[in-house]
């Protein structure tokens, strides 16, 4: 037979308008592969998907067939172009869900094509045709049991191959460590495709059809079955129930006392209340002394992370959970209550400091979720770009380096998250900050007869030296008088290797006191207070937003610390429990504050408190209860 002849007798048959839908529904996974920074894995899942929608086609009769092909492939198009012109101008993927948002941003269509690369329009527009021409070109087809066989193998086909492509794709998790805790959850691409949390790692991941169709299941299908829609309504109703059942908050002479100002919030690492000592740290005395300090706060440990733990807490008002999940299971949930997104609603911007990299304890992904604009890396502005440049040391960086110090004092009113790292463990000379902080302070190094605790002490100075320069830093550029500094300590200095001096110099009667942990409020011309009142973690952001007049009707686990009806307690996720009266401890109270003071607690009733305050908590991750 002549070449052409057969040429045109192929593109006359069954399996030329086989081969046509297939690689038709090939080009908008190709449109987006050049348009945007997805995997060859996304072209591979592609692959097999299309011969799915090509075989699903090829097996019905002519009419329909040709009806359907042009429906899903113009869709299959559109959102491609509306992918890839995303990208071009947010440089990140959208889920389905957001296209309820187009309505909105429709006044600024015109301007949409200022952002988009010179051929992207043509080439969109050539996409959609090819939709109606490939539907010409198809061929006429008759139903056979050749045709169910082509399904049945694509179908078969797809099955078969689908799973292996997710585990290739997701293979290089298994040479990295962590993945699995919340250290470095974020970098997981097997986490991100089933928490579903970051549309593009997911789109690149597995390509357009792949995600498209998970996206639908997990965020539109799976939440209203009959069984899960049953289970949350229940869970729902609990923590309403929890809640109405409590005073709700009420304003007191405390509320939007420092209205107005701009924060500094910082996260002081391994600060223990016993490190903090005038001959060591004065300017953290001074800060304690001059402004709000509370003398009884607790950092219980929930979940398995003692310092993301509290960072989590006194963001967001809730804990770690205690059910065995990681807190980075729930970083697509809706953290509206956060105290970053409380302030950016008050028009305040919102940025997070630290010197580790966004993906150590997943903050790249964390900070973003609780609320933060960004996820600021001191590494990021060294000229090493590693975090063992001797620069970062000291957390004094984040106000020496220039552009830095612009991020954190910027012309505008600001809520500003700075995790600290001088006091971080270990306590040795084989540790380079400990031994930088040592050549820095010899005067430390026979603090005391445990050699730890002279570096302690010398890392300790560092931290100090902090606050002492932001204080210089707040005055130079006149607003000194207008931000309120916030220090709050992680956790205890468990990670001492001598746990029996950390006893010793804590100076408390039973262990579980050993939990208790600095925090306090600064701010220029603040009346001094101390505030004794028991309180753990989760009081931090009620505590707060009362104290800058943005307390919402938002129902909290945590009570604010000046609501005069709340005696105060610390509740740990073992069930134990401190109130103003006893500690109580393994089933029985293990130490009374004053004689007698037992009889003014009532322990069965505490207990149950203690149980519900850690249901509810973790029923509010659980339930995503803020989005509600």
């Amino acid at each position: 037979m002549h070449p052409s002849r057969a040429l045109r007798r192929f593109f006359s048959s069954a399996a030329a308008a086989l081969l046509i839908a297939w690689l038709s529904f090939l080009l908008p996974e190709i449109f987006i592969h050049i348009c945007t920074d997805t995997s060859a894995f996304s072209l591979a899942f592609s692959v097999v998907w299309a011969g799915v929608f090509a075989g699903f086609l090829f097996a019905l009769p002519q009419r329909p067939a040709r009806i359907l092909f042009v429906l899903l492939y113009e869709l299959s198009a559109a959102l491609a172009i509306i992918q890839a012109g995303y990208f071009e101008i947010f440089g990140k993927f959208m889920w389905l869900a957001d296209l309820a948002y187009l309505r909105d941003g429709a006044e600024f269509a015109g301007s949409v094509f200022d952002y988009l690369p010179g051929g992207f329009v043509p080439a969109a527009v050539l996409l959609l045709l090819w939709g109606a021409l490939a539907c010409h070109l198809r061929p006429k087809t008759t139903v056979s049991r050749a045709k169910f066989l082509a399904v049945c193998f694509c179908v078969i086909t797809a099955i078969a191959t689908l799973p292996y492509l997710l585990d290739a794709s997701c293979a290089t998790d298994e040479l990295e460590q962590g993945l699995g805790t919340d250290y470095y959850a974020g970098k997981s691409l097997r986490r991100a495709y089933d928490l579903m949390y970051d549309a593009h790692k997911v789109y690149s991941l597995c390509g357009l059809y792949h995600s498209a169709g998970r996206d639908i299941w997990v965020h539109l299908l799976e939440p209203q079955l009959p069984g899960n829609k049953s289970e949350e309504t229940q869970e729902l109703a609990r923590i309403e129930s929890y809640f109405a059942e409590r005073e709700p908050a009420a304003e007191n002479e405390m509320t939007g006392k420092l209205a107005g100002k701009n924060v500094i919030l910082v996260l002081m690492e391994s600060a223990d209340d016993w490190t903090i000592r005038e001959d060591t740290t004065p300017t953290l005395c001074r800060l304690m002394r001059e402004g709000i300090n509370f003398t009884n706060m607790y950092t219980p440990l929930y979940g398995s992370v003692r310092t993301f733990n509290t960072e989590f807490t006194v963001n967001t008002g809730v804990f770690s959970p205690t059910d065995g999940s990681l807190t980075f299971t729930y970083c697509s949930n809706d953290y509206s209550e956060s105290l970053p997104n409380a302030f950016r609603a008050a028009g305040y911007s919102a940025n997070a400091f630290h010197y580790n990299s966004p993906s150590f304890y997943s903050r790249g992904v964390m900070e973003p979720s609780m609320g933060y604009e960004n996820y600021i890396c001191y590494a990021d502005y060294t000229e090493y770009g590693n975090h063992f440049s001797g620069k970062l040391y000291e957390d004094t960086f984040v106000l020496t380096n220039p552009d830095l110090r612009a991020n954190l004092l910027p012309d505008e009113p600001f809520f500003n998250f700075v995790i600290s790292r001088n006091a971080h463990m270990p306590y040795s000379s084989d540790d380079s900050v400990s031994k930088y902080a040592i050549e820095q302070y010899p005067e430390y190094a026979d603090a005391d007869a445990c050699d730890e605790v002279g570096y302690y002490f010398a890392k300790m100075k560092l931290l100090d030296n902090f606050f002492a320069q932001l204080l210089d830093e707040l005055e130079q550029v006149g607003e000194l008088e207008n931000t309120v500094i916030i220090g709050v300590t992680d956790h205890y200095s468990y990670s001492m290797k001598d746990q029996k001096r950390v006893r010793e110099l804590s100076d408390v009667p039973v262990d579980l006191m050993v939990e208790k942990t600095p925090f306090f409020i600064w701010s220029s011309g603040l009346e001094p207070m101390t505030v004794s009142t028991t309180l753990n973690t989760s009081d931090i952001a009620p505590t707060l937003l009362n104290l800058f007049g943005l307390s919402p009707d938002t129902q909290y686990v945590g009570k604010d610390a000046f609501n005069p009806s709340y005696s105060g307690y610390a509740i740990f996720s073992d069930g134990n429990w401190i109130d103003s009266n006893v500690v109580y401890q393994n089933g029985e109270v293990v130490y009374e504050f004053s004689n007698g003071a037992a009889a003014q607690t009532d322990i069965e009733q505490m207990n149950q408190t203690a149980q519900d305050f850690i249901e509810i908590n973790n029923l509010i991750l659980k339930t995503d209860y803020y989005s509600k």
